[in-house]
């Protein structure tokens, strides 16, 4: 008879765990009272203060590369791998900003917007009889101590359509080392005679 009871305990509790369980889930209730803020916390002691710092020292240039100064490398026109290139005489990017600084440049292909490089244009034309041509345009440049280059590539090699005039925006940026080198003075940019 205590079997008979315990297994019918068993079983009914069983039976409620089983069904009880199931349904659809309710609506979540309504938010609670916020509780009182806690008391501020003590400051902290000052800390050391830091050593003085000589600053951050900037140039910026704009650089305008005219359609007859690019330089097409590589062999013939329409070759594979072909490219165009100009190189740019910067007095003012010394051996100092090239080891410790920063060089970045703009390209403004829309007077008034500016666009990081490398810059990848998508571009498309259709003929006078209907035919289509997509390629893509990237700018992109270098810099060693003194110059920096400047290139064009098309994806389509189609190196006899040569590029347009373009300005460049250059944003070079350096601090004073150990040495107290500042870099040499900010000078003009001027195109060499020869690339």
């Amino acid at each position: 008879m205590i079997f008979t009871a315990v297994a019918t305990v068993f079983a009914a509790a069983l039976v409620l765990t089983c069904v009880s369980c199931e349904g659809k889930m309710g609506p979540m209730g309504p938010q609670g009272v916020p509780g009182q803020n806690g008391q501020n916390g003590q400051d902290g002691r000052n800390g050391q203060d830091g050593r003085n710092g000589d600053g951050a020292y900037w140039a910026s240039y704009d650089i305008t590369i005219d359609a007859d100064d690019w330089v097409l490398t590589d062999g013939q026109a329409d070759g594979l791998n072909t490219y165009f290139f100009a190189q740019v005489r910067v007095p003012a990017l010394s051996q100092y900003i090239y080891d410790n600084g920063a060089v970045i440049a703009y390209i403004e292909n829309i007077d008034g917007v500016k666009n990081g490089m490398p810059f990848v244009w998508h571009r498309g034309e259709q003929t006078d009889n209907g035919e289509t041509f997509l390629w893509t345009e990237t700018y992109d440049f270098d810099f060693s101590p003194g110059f920096m280059g400047f290139y064009t590539t098309y994806s389509d090699f189609s190196t006899s359509i040569r590029p347009e005039t373009k300005t460049f925006h250059v944003v070079m940026f350096w601090n004073i080392g150990n040495n107290g080198e500042r870099g040499s003075s900010p000078a003009s940019f001027v195109l060499p005679e020869a690339f």
